[in-house]
């Protein structure tokens, strides 16, 4: 596929959590507006903006040089925001209903409120790093959070933006940083003016100083077993030695510790912050459904007193070859930690930056990654040499002002591993069918024709995520095209178009085989010095050089047909069409029953549709729970050709397994919607005759390796122990790579016939479609199928085990060898609940969230990541804690501790709490539940969740904000007691230990997959708190009844 989206290329900052601190310029800033401000502020252009965005745009520049760009959302239907009572200062990937966290922003249909949000990019990043510290980019953007001379009460931002319902963050790429948040409106002067002393005069406490480079190393080590992260810096190591792209640019405690002296280190982040962080190189937008004037005075009195030291940015080099050649043009062979062997070609081509209007690579990225017929991918798919492939570039390392470096990268099978130079081959011969081509004036307008649909019907985003976009976008585009820029195509260029193209040669390719058991057996010979990859290098042969330039194009390849997926049809429903408050069933039989919404309010022609397929299969064996991966993996596949078109059309479609069943969901333009799921009905019915024995195998093979590389994450290991001990049916991803060993083609195809036969359909219909169409649509497909009626007996019960009182642990060595990041999470079970009980749990989680983060990560440095989680587990209610650390820092036993001793001091942060403490942070989980929906999925995600749990209490939100109102501080008391410290409480503490020391390559970390639990076996211990057999730990619990929280 092409890339269409920015990704993630260097690092994440911060994620809502933050230490604060003391000494900065001596600078006190007043918030006074000074009128002669006013009078020098300079109007600049607005941006042009959808027809479909009713927000106003103005943007400014202050006299200091910061650029701001003013959002007003007063137009929104849901009523406005005052400033009256302003005051004074992945967990995620869980299926089933078991999920949430604290506070996740949700809605209600009668909701006015909407969170207001702010963002300031600075124009530089972790290019301008000085050589000697590496990281202290990333670093400052970690030590602003650390509290300001106006400001200086330790983690006072973060404190106030979490019990304000709100949440902050930052990152930091190669060019820029972005420091962002989102709070309650009537909050956000206050907010921006603690935001914006940062930037005037922080403190960046030396005391300080040590304890966030343990956050940064934490970080460091998170990311350590990402293939991607540790594929970047092999190329980054390529790079000339002034290229700033050499650089290392995590920072970690070599850079920030053990290479520099701790005064040295202080002395160099204030020399950084004066030198980059000037006015003049700063952008802002802020967003809030407030007048526009107000805004303005709102930015001005914050952010005028932002020093301008008038500088230009760092100079960079400019290279006609940004990596050395003998380097870069090589083929390398580097240690995967995932189970996969991954193939990628990469070029260094000239930047793109300023080429926005025309966009040449995003044309080259569309049409190299098409899945569609007479593709590249279809070719190799057709071969089973890969499962699919992605082209093109994204930000930071990949994309800046010096280079942009253009790959093409695929995950190849077994057959694949053996044929890499006939796979290097079919690549050069699709450049070389383009380049014979040229570009195709019809692909680039039908591009260009999809980018305006999208952008003329364009849905709103939340306005943390919009501002963000937009205050990064402002360091790179002219005024007009603050929004436009990054969205549309503006001229056809097929000289910059062939320009490019004809660099993308072989003797210009970097080429990386990425493996975790390499097969060549060709040692490594060559450890790269941050990531320790172990890799090597070799030429390319002269004989396979020569084949790829002489190549000619295959006869299977050819461009991309005209879409059918292309819409036509912007008709809306007619105003006067009735509108329930809630989803209601228009159509109910004893197979299916459907559920429809009319959608009124965003008056935009797109819908969903979306069928929950419930089947007692799916629990029935170990066996049906690995094969509905393999199925939907091989659907995928059989499908790819007919509707890759359609995602290009900006329809999406996905099909997973639940708890109960399967989901088939389509969401999009509602003119197209339909033929999409009628595709995807006769993939489905025709399966069996699609599929063969050699793609089964290689499908089986790489379930295999997705299975394994699930285990090799802290994350989707712990919930597997988890939920495996707490459900009386449950497989987990180990048990299902070994049952999937002995399933054959015959076995799929039998599964296949009997998935669809006796089932119960629910179905939901939301947006621009009628009753009768959303009738027609749903029975449509059910028809296709000849579905029996499921019978009540056979409905799928989903039964959780109530935990013993007091505590168990299960504690597993991880099966990544090379990985220290240990995991441990604490689950404590409250039982069946309602609505009401739900609701407790989640104020009680908001009132803890911040301080326990500020204690157990800002101030003890246990991990980078501490949260803690709501758990609705299959109606049985609970909460997590958990803490991400290394294990050559602290032992899971000591984190373990610290969390239990967190809790119980908790309990006295509580009862001291004052009264308007306690109901400031009721009303912000109120007003986080009464936000409007900002967009059709919004609505529909907590409909269809509904529809999936089988709850369908729709709603839901308007109960739980009824119940918040009423709490006392005492109940929250009582039940932190119950679920956590004292002896009624049933906790269960999963713990996933990391590795000490270095890599023992001896060992496979995928082999079998079979469980090494762990605990301590002492006198002092009492040896049955540890779990060390599931199944017999299980054996005399007591199972709950069928349970919903409504």
């Amino acid at each position: 596929m092409s890339k269409k989206c920015k990704l993630d290329v260097t690092h994440l900052g911060t994620t809502n959590k933050r230490v604060l601190t003391s000494m900065a310029p001596s600078k006190n800033n007043e918030n006074n507006i000074d009128q002669s401000n006013m009078i020098n502020i300079i109007q600049l252009e607005s941006p042009v903006k959808p027809d479909s965005d009713k927000k106003e745009y103005t943007t400014i520049q202050l006299p200091n040089g910061l650029k701001a760009l003013l959002i007003s959302d007063e137009s929104s239907s849901e009523g406005s925001s005052t400033s009256e009572d302003e005051e004074s200062v992945e967990d995620t990937g869980e299926s089933g209903s078991e999920a949430g966290s604290i506070p996740e922003v949700t809605h209600t249909s009668e909701a006015n409120e909407k969170l207001a949000a702010c963002s300031l990019t600075v124009g530089v990043g972790s290019f301008s790093d000085p050589i000697n510290i590496q990281g202290l980019a990333h670093f400052l953007e970690h030590m602003l959070f650390m509290g300001s001379e106006k400001y200086p009460k330790e983690n006072e931002f973060d404190a106030f933006i979490k019990k304000k319902g709100g949440s902050d963050n930052a990152t930091t790429e190669c060019e820029y940083t972005t420091f962002y948040f989102e709070c309650q409106e009537k909050y956000l002067l206050t907010a921006m003016d603690i935001f914006s002393n940062f930037f005037i005069a922080p403190l960046l406490k030396k005391e300080a100083m040590t304890r966030e480079r343990e956050a940064v190393e934490s970080e460091f080590q998170m990311a350590l077993p990402s293939d991607n992260h540790r594929r970047e810096q092999l190329i980054s190591s390529m790079a000339h030695e002034d290229n700033p792209a050499k650089k290392f640019t995590w920072g970690n405690q070599v850079t920030l510790r053990d290479s520099v002296k701790d005064d040295e280190l202080h002395k160099a982040v204030w020399e950084f912050w004066r030198r980059h962080y000037s006015a003049h190189r700063m952008t802002l937008a802020v967003q809030g459904r407030l007048p526009m004037e107000t805004l303005k005075e709102y930015v001005i009195k914050c952010f005028s007193g932002i020093p301008n030291n008038s500088l230009p940015p760092l100079e960079f080099p400019r290279f006609d070859q940004p990596f050395i050649p003998e380097k870069f043009n090589k083929f390398y062979r580097a240690e995967a930690v995932q189970d996969m062997f991954l193939l990628e070609v990469n070029w260094a081509l000239p930047p793109v930056i300023k080429l926005y209007k025309s966009k040449p690579l995003g044309y080259l990225s569309w049409i190299i990654g098409h899945e569609g017929e007479g593709s590249l991918t279809s070719y190799l798919r057709k071969k089973l040499w890969a499962s699919g492939l992605s082209s093109g570039h994204s930000d930071g390392l990949s994309s800046n002002s010096i280079y942009t470096l253009f790959s093409i990268t695929m995950i190849l099978s077994d057959a694949g591993k053996t044929n890499v130079n006939e796979i290097l081959k079919a690549i050069f011969s699709y450049i070389k069918m383009l380049q014979i081509e040229g570009p195709s004036e019809r692909i680039f307008k039908e591009v260009q024709a999809i980018n305006e649909i999208d952008f003329r019907f364009s849905e709103e985003e939340s306005a943390v995520d919009n501002v963000e976009s937009l205050s990064e976008n402002m360091q790179f585009y002219p005024p007009i095209d603050y929004i436009t820029g990054s969205e549309l195509t503006f001229e056809y260029k097929p000289d910059e178009i062939s320009q490019f193209l004809n660099m993308m040669t072989p003797e210009n390719a970097n080429i990386i085989l990425n493996a975790h058991n390499p097969d060549d057996g060709v040692p490594y010979d060559h450890i790269e010095p941050w990531f320790k990859t172990k890799y090597t290098i070799s030429e390319i042969s002269n004989e396979l050089m020569n084949e790829l330039k002489n190549i000619t194009p295959y006869p299977e390849f050819h461009l991309p047909k005209p879409n059918e997926f292309i819409p036509t049809d912007f008709s809306l429903l007619p105003e006067d069409t009735p509108v329930p408050k809630y989803p209601q069933w228009c159509l109910s039989t004893d197979v299916a029953k459907v559920y429809y919404r009319p959608d009124m309010k965003f008056r935009l022609p797109i819908g969903f549709i979306g069928l929950h397929i419930v089947t007692p299969m799916l629990e029935e064996s170990k066996e049906n729970s690995a094969m509905v991966l393999l199925y939907l993996k091989m659907l995928q596949v059989t499908l790819v050709e007919k509707i890759y078109p359609a995602s290009m059309a900006s329809l999406e479609h996905n099909i997973t397994p639940s708890e109960r069943g399967l989901s088939i969901t389509v969401y999009g333009f509602s003119h197209k919607l339909n033929r999409l799921l009628e595709c995807i009905a006769d993939g489905i019915l025709n399966f069996n005759n699609n599929i063969t024995e050699e793609l089964f195998e290689t499908y089986k093979k790489m379930t295999h390796q997705m299975l394994t590389n699930l285990n090799l994450k802290v994350r989707p290991l712990s919930r597997d122990i988890r939920m495996s001990l707490l459900l009386k049916k449950y497989w987990t991803s180990a048990e299902k790579y070994r049952a999937l060993s002995d399933i054959t083609l015959d076995d799929l195809k039998y599964f296949s016939s009997q998935l669809f036969k006796e089932v119960r359909v629910h179905c939901l219909v939301q947006g621009n479609f009628t009753d009768e169409q959303a009738k027609n649509m749903c029975l449509n497909f059910i028809d296709l199928f000849k579905y029996v009626p499921l019978s009540k007996n056979r409905w799928p019960k989903i039964l959780v085990y109530q935990l013993p009182l007091g505590e168990k642990c299960c504690r597993v060595k991880s099966f990544n060898y090379g990985d220290k990041n240990s995991l441990i999470t604490n689950y404590y079970q409250y039982g069946p609940a309602t609505i009401r009980e739900y609701s407790l749990v989640e104020l009680l989680l908001m009132l803890m969230e911040e301080p326990l983060f500020d204690k157990l990560r800002t101030q003890e440095q246990l991990g980078y990541d501490v949260s803690c989680t709501i758990r609705d587990t299959f109606g049985i209610l609970g909460f997590t804690v958990s803490v991400n650390s290394q294990v050559d820092k602290h032992s899971v036993d000591y984190v373990e501790t610290r969390i239990t001793e967190f809790l119980n001091s908790f309990v006295k942060t509580l009862e001291e709490m004052p009264d308007e403490e306690f109901n400031d942070t009721k009303q912000s989980l109120i007003k986080i539940k009464q936000c409007v929906d900002i967009h059709l999925k919004e609505e529909v995600k907590r409909n269809w969740s509904e529809i999936e749990s089988g709850e369908y209490a729709f709603d839901r939100l308007e109960k739980e904000i009824k119940h918040i109102t009423e709490f006392t501080k005492d109940e929250v008391i009582d039940l932190l007691k119950t679920c956590a410290t004292s002896d009624k409480c049933r906790k269960l503490s999963v713990q996933i230990e990391g590795h000490e020391g270095p890599k023992d390559t001896s060992k496979k970390s995928s082999e079998q997959l079979h469980y090494q639990f762990l605990g301590r076996e002492s006198i002092l211990v009492n040896n049955d708190y540890f779990i060390k057999n599931i199944d017999a730990f299980k054996e005399n619990l007591t199972l709950f009844p069928p349970s919903k929280i409504v």
